[in-house]
């Protein structure tokens, strides 16, 4: 069923695929995070065993996730996307706590970045990002008209709107890099990452300088994250149709493709670590782990 988008809360972000699900992955130390229709839950990145399953308060749809300082961050949603939750969850101890609920505000995005935790938070009023310290203390709220995509990284947060890639930087000011088409963000090897329609946009971080890489037609249509860079390859989620998709492998010089593995279901998140690239999707629900060099599938987990 196809989630409904309330209020034009959502009006920067496309609306839910066939399955309606939404998915999201982050990977740090010995856990792997994955969120979707079935909650929360932490998992042995060798085994795929699921290691616990926290519960958020409020019944919450968890949408994106994100590792800071010993805890993980939830974004989530309730009741059509009026509502939504910023949750924090102690690593060491599973304590959930929650650091932003309100009234007609609904948290679609998190992201750990410059010591801080991000977020984009959609409401009828618009969107805003919210930085947050690691204690959970809100520090900032800034408007940000269009906002739709988000990643984070030392420098900042990356914020992809209706027609500007945006930066807050470290000290919170704003600043326009590069007039481009909406799309998801990814940061990675010294630069920020925004696939076009048929190309990616390279932005140097410490001189925005621009380079726009021809890789051919992307048919990019997750909600979360679809790119992802390690330090020689973009990686890719491309649809195939309602129940079918594949993990493409671009060079990140040339923009050619060395390599495609097909997955059933609506891939939703990809996450890049050096031995091995993960892969959720929605409609099943699962965790895929494939071998970044001969892109072999590695692990098939299902999240039931």
């Amino acid at each position: 069923m196809l989630l409904l988008l309330l209020g034009g809360v959502l009006a920067a972000v496309p609306a839910a695929r066939a399955g309606g699900d939404f998915v999201d992955l982050a990977v740090g130390g010995a856990r792997l995070w994955f969120v979707g229709g079935s909650g929360v839950r932490s998992l042995d990145p060798r085994t795929g065993r699921t290691l616990s399953r926290p519960q958020l308060v409020g019944a919450a749809y968890p949408v994106s996730v994100a590792l800071l300082r010993r805890a993980a961050w939830v974004a989530s949603v309730e009741s059509g996307y009026v509502w939504g939750t910023l949750s924090r969850i102690d690593l060491r101890t599973g304590r959930v706590r929650v650091i932003w609920r309100r009234r007609d505000s609904s948290v679609q995005y998190v992201a750990a970045g410059a010591g801080s935790i991000w977020t984009l938070i959609g409401s009828r009023r618009g969107v805003r990002i919210a930085r947050f310290a690691p204690t959970g203390r809100l520090l900032r709220l800034w408007r940000i008209p269009g906002a739709g995509r988000m990643a984070a990284d030392r420098s900042g947060c990356w914020i992809s709107t209706d027609h500007w890639l945006l930066q807050i930087d470290p000290r919170g000011g704003v600043h326009r890099i590069v007039r481009a088409r909406l799309g998801d963000v990814a940061t990675g090897a010294g630069a920020v990452w925004l696939p076009q329609a048929s190309s990616v946009l390279r932005v140097d971080e410490r001189t925005h300088a621009t380079r726009r890489i021809r890789t051919g037609t992307l048919r990019l249509g997750g909600f979360q994250h679809d790119v992802a860079v390690d330090g020689r390859r973009l990686w890719a989620l491309d649809e195939e149709g309602r129940t079918r998709s594949a993990l493409v492998r671009y060079d990140l010089r040339t923009g050619r493709r060395t390599g495609r593995a097909r997955l059933r279901g609506i891939a939703d998140a990809v996450v890049v670590e050096p031995s091995a690239v993960w892969v959720a999707t929605a409609a099943p629900e699962t965790l895929v782990r494939f071998d970044p060099r001969t892109l072999r599938r590695t692990l098939l987990v299902h999240i039931l």
